[in-house]
C-alpha cells in the first residue's frame, strides 16, 4: 500500500513539474544566442552554427537582413522573415548546412574591393570550394551587426 501512495506521487509531482521543465529547457536554448553581442563575427559564426545545428529557423531569421537577394542588384528573394521561414530549406540545404558545421568561410578581399556585388573586406563568405556545387552567402555588417545579407554574385 505505501509503495503504491509513493507511485502515486512521483507520477503526480512528474507531471505537475512537466510544463516548468518544458519551459526552463525553451528559455536555455534561447539563452544559447547572443544577438546582442553580433557585432563580433565570432560570436555571430556561432550563433549561425548553433541555429543550424538544432534546425532554430527563427533563430537563423533573427540573422538575416531583410529584404534579402540572390545578389546585390537582383531582384529581391525574401522579402520579409516569413517569406524566408516558408522556404528556409532551400537556402539552407545539407551542403549550406555542412559548409556552416564544418567552418568554411572566409573574409573579404581587398583585392576585390571594387569588383561590383564582392564581399567587402571587412565582411566573410561561406563559400563552396566549387561554385558549381552550389551558391555562397555574404555577411556583412548592417548597423554595426553582422547579418546574411545576399546570395554572392562573385566571390
Amino acid at each position: 500500500m505505501l509503495k503504491n501512495m509513493i507511485g502515486a506521487l512521483v507520477v503526480m509531482l512528474g507531471i505537475s513539474f512537466s510544463p516548468v521543465i518544458h519551459a526552463q529547457e525553451a528559455s536555455t536554448t534561447e539563452s544559447h544566442y547572443q544577438f546582442d553581442q553580433h557585432s563580433d563575427f565570432t560570436i555571430f559564426w556561432h550563433d549561425l552554427q548553433l541555429a543550424v545545428s538544432n534546425k532554430d529557423k527563427e533563430a537563423v531569421a533573427k540573422m538575416m537582413n531583410f529584404p534579402f537577394s540572390d545578389y546585390e542588384h537582383s531582384p529581391m528573394i525574401f522579402q520579409n522573415a516569413s517569406e524566408f521561414l516558408s522556404q528556409y530549406d532551400e537556402l539552407f540545404d545539407a551542403e549550406m548546412i555542412k559548409l556552416i558545421k564544418t567552418n568554411q568561410y572566409r573574409q573579404g578581399d581587398a583585392d576585390q574591393s571594387q569588383v561590383l556585388d564582392a564581399v567587402s573586406p571587412e565582411g566573410y563568405i561561406i563559400e563552396h570550394e566549387n561554385s558549381d556545387n552550389g551558391y555562397n552567402l555574404v555577411i556583412e555588417q548592417v548597423d554595426g551587426i553582422y547579418k546574411l545579407v545576399r546570395i554572392a554574385f562573385y566571390s
